[in-house]
């Protein structure tokens, strides 16, 4: 019967998972906004609860400790994800995840400490804290004028309250007793676990839909999208159009040395000095490490010194003594497609040789 219960638990946590993508609304590689950060955050919570349910499968069948504890520490991360969420949309100080690592990291370790009755109930406790610390921060505003958020708050603090619950029978009557049999136990746990899943599905699609899910100037999502607009106009104008791309192969060594920030600046000087270069087309950072320049037509020129020269030229107003080598390679487009292609090829970061049509 337990192993039954499991099985609905993680049916209703593969059923989350899934419908939670239909909250974005936006195809292709350029999400991004507040809708993209519900869909990443809540998706981590429902598959950790997905994780939680095959970890308690395997402990009845005799995974041991271990199954108990991984199993515990991702029942915790689960709704404190949400928590985590919920601070992130609503702008308030970004501890959210990290807090929720250290917690289910604790919990990983407290259960190999103690025996795993009293890891149980510390689980549980840590399980109504989270929730009530979620339900408390949906509450407040922006969120809390959206709907879905009154689905989410009730859904966490009746789940808050059936976890106290289940406390309060374990002080009074014991976790072998009937009282615990009958309102507390595992197989009732899961039940509820299966349906509290479900409806923060709902409840996430809900407030989704209303998020925006534009990405935010700067990103890579945003650039991406940019590129696909400008070739799009340039295509109309001259037909066809060249995609210049350009990478910064010490790019990761400058991030090590440096700081993430030193290395977005020098990104951001190859965006300026690709524009400087050919003021007809478009530029942007599709990928971490590369630059896509547009060239109207099919024929690019001095395009590749140009843009050596004019970022030459920008390093000592950057602090920068030496400058780093560019590599290039060119690629004939003839739709958006193709730049969709050749963008999403570098996001998986290969060899710009595969790219040179010249």
């Amino acid at each position: 019967m337990g192993v039954l219960d499991l099985v609905a638990a993680i049916a209703a946590a593969v059923i989350a998972s899934s419908v939670l993508f239909l909250a974005h609304g936006r195809h292709g590689d350029d999400r991004g906004g507040p809708r993209a950060e519900l869909v990443r955050y809540i998706g981590v919570s429902a598959l950790s609860a997905l994780v939680c349910a095959v970890m308690n499968a395997l402990e009845i069948l005799g995974g041991g400790t271990v199954a108990a504890a991984v199993g515990n520490a991702t029942n915790v991360f689960a709704p404190a994800m949400v928590w985590a969420l919920a601070r992130r949309l609503n702008a308030r100080a970004a501890i959210g995840v990290l807090s929720a690592g250290a917690a289910a990291i604790l919990m990983l370790g407290v259960t190999f400490l103690i025996p795993l009755d009293e890891a149980t109930l510390v689980k549980t406790a840590a399980i109504a804290a989270a929730c009530l610390l979620a339900a408390w921060e949906l509450r407040r505003r922006p969120l809390r004028d959206l709907a879905g958020s009154g689905v989410l708050t009730t859904t966490l603090t009746l789940f808050a309250v059936f976890n106290l619950g289940r406390l309060v029978v374990a002080a009074a009557a014991g976790m072998y007793s009937d009282a615990w049999d009958a309102v507390a136990s595992a197989q009732l746990t899961s039940i509820v676990s299966a349906v509290v899943i479900v409806l923060m599905g709902v409840g996430t699609v809900l407030m989704g839909r209303q998020l925006d899910d534009d990405p935010a100037p700067g990103t890579r999502a945003f650039d991406r999208g940019a590129l696909r607009r400008e070739a799009a106009e340039l295509l109309r104008t001259h037909g066809r159009i060249t995609a210049v791309t350009v990478r910064l192969p010490e790019i990761d060594l400058i991030r090590r040395a440096h700081n993430a920030d030193r290395a977005e600046t020098m990104m951001s000087a190859i965006v300026d000095a690709a524009r400087e270069a050919e003021p007809r087309g478009a530029a942007g950072v599709p990928a971490r490490d590369t630059v896509i320049l547009l060239v109207p037509g099919g024929r690019v020129g001095d395009v590749d010194d140009d843009v050596r020269r004019a970022f030459a030229a920008r390093m000592p107003g950057i602090g920068y003594d030496d400058t780093p080598d560019l590599e290039f390679a060119h690629r004939r487009i003839t739709d958006v497609a193709a730049l969709s292609t050749l963008m999403e090829a570098r996001r998986l970061r290969p060899s710009l040789r595969e790219f040179d049509d010249a």
